[in-house]
């Protein structure tokens, strides 16, 4: 079984919309959309980006991460942070690692974009979690990681 780790591009739009349509994904995307998280972008530019693992050419999990600049304030110093808007992968295909595998390649992206954290607002508490991840409080969902400059991430 041959797995890789992507980040999609233009030539992943059919594979996203593909994996859209199945079952328990959260909506079925149109080609434009999918056009947009498709993008390809360069780890250091601000903009959605989606992330993948393809096991036998076959699309089986994605996460987006959108990377943005917000006003600088004493969490975020540059103002730079990586927002998780997404996450899905196909049943057979779970329990496997695959979203781990996916977190930290947005987070190697997100060193490369400089930014201060990485946030989501997710119920999946188990995962983020274990990805080091914090609630920002005990009533709400959103959990962040604060992105460490000095600590080298491997791929």
């Amino acid at each position: 079984m041959k797995t890789i780790l992507h980040r999609l591009d233009k030539s992943c739009i059919s594979a996203l919309l593909e994996l859209s349509g199945s079952d328990g994904f959260p909506y079925v995307l149109t080609e434009e959309a999918a056009a947009i998280y498709c993008c390809g972008k360069a780890p250091a530019n601000e903009g959605v980006q989606t992330y993948g693992i393809f096991t036998d050419d076959r699309l089986v999990s994605v996460m987006a991460a959108t990377f943005c600049v917000v006003f600088p304030c004493e969490d975020s110093p540059t103002g730079r942070i990586v927002h998780i808007s997404g996450a899905y992968t196909l049943p057979a295909y779970r329990h496997r690692h695959y979203a781990s595998d996916l977190l930290t390649m947005i987070e190697a992206d997100a060193l490369c974009f400089g930014a201060d954290y990485i946030c989501c607002d997710s119920t999946a508490d188990g995962l983020y979690l274990r990805f080091g991840m914090e609630p920002t409080s005990e009533h709400e969902t959103r959990m962040w990681k604060r992105i460490s400059k000095n600590e080298v991430i491997e791929r």
